[in-house]
């Protein structure tokens, strides 16, 4: 069995059981307040999801995100050399929404000079919050397992990016307009219609899909559109992240359960920091990959 190293960054939302359980080595994301750049967090270190959306409601400010540098790439990737790795997958938030991809290709650059021996190999999910999870907590089980070689994994996972679904919405568009997002004129139209937006994830980008009134209208059509988009029932791994807002969720997922017949596990987390700093708190959906991966995980 090869001995390979899986790195993320911290935009995946992976939980943290599952993080430990599969030694998955984090690069963690930077946050701060508008008006307070002089404390800087760190996703899943120096802060946690449950406490940055209670802090976000209490300021009503905008937080802002940075991504990791090379150097954070560099450390993490120099203490799987001293463990022995010579084969390393690296697997980011989409390069179209930071530069964390890019501050990992540079740290590759660097580990070629000293260490040309070890292979490293970066990966775009071209997704985001559990939408990217899901793809980096499959690699974590394909390399436990240890059927397919270094390269068949990367080939897979090429080929799982392209297979990878998100749809999500959101409980109040005035984070929105805190991001720059929305102005305060379609906010206020938006909130007393009680408009609430339907979005996805594609090809690494945020994709508007539609505005439905009502918030359980929301939930239930973001299920319908994952319904939609499903071939086959038992080739599905489902993940849902959420902001603080845990009996949507429920009732999400009680309903996507309900119209699909699927009955297998749906990892869930709070949204992070990262990620759940544009949409805000009250943001939910359900993410999924539609692959045959018997026999490999």
């Amino acid at each position: 069995m090869e001995k390979i190293g899986l790195v993320v960054d911290t935009a995946g939302d992976i939980p943290r059981d599952l993080v430990k359980e599969y030694d998955i080595r984090e690069v963690p994301f930077y946050l701060y307040f508008e008006g307070e750049e002089n404390v800087v967090y760190k996703e899943n270190v120096t802060l946690l999801p449950e406490d940055f959306f209670n802090i976000m409601k209490a300021k009503k400010k905008h937080p802002r995100t940075s991504q990791p540098n090379m150097e954070d790439y560099y450390v993490v990737l120099e203490q799987l050399a001293n463990e022995g790795y010579k084969k390393i997958i690296i697997m980011t938030l989409s390069a179209k929404f930071s530069g964390s991809n890019q501050s990992a290709q540079l740290a590759k650059d660097e580990m070629k000079v000293k260490h040309p021996d070890i292979r490293i190999e970066i990966i775009d999910t071209e997704s985001a919050t559990l939408g990217e999870g899901l793809q980096q907590i499959l690699t974590a089980k394909m390399i436990r397992k240890g059927v397919l070689s270094f390269d068949e994994i990367i080939n897979l996972l090429l080929k799982m990016r392209k297979n990878t679904h998100v749809f999500f919405t959101v409980e109040d568009l005035y984070f929105f307009y805190l991001g720059g997002r929305l102005g305060k004129g379609s906010v206020f139209l938006g909130n007393i219609m009680n408009l609430k937006p339907i979005m996805s994830i594609v090809d690494g980008e945020t994709n508007p899909i539609e505005r439905v009134r009502g918030r359980k209208k929301s939930l239930t059509r973001v299920a319908d559109l994952c319904k939609e988009l499903i071939k086959d029932i038992n080739n599905i791994f489902v993940a849902s992240p959420q902001a603080v807002c845990p009996e949507d969720q429920k009732f999400l997922l009680d309903y996507f359960r309900e119209i699909t017949g699927y009955k297998g596990e749906i990892i869930t987390r709070i949204m992070g920091t990262t990620i759940g700093a544009h949409p805000g708190p009250g943001t939910t959906g359900i993410c999924f990959v539609e692959m045959d991966l018997k026999g490999v995980i």
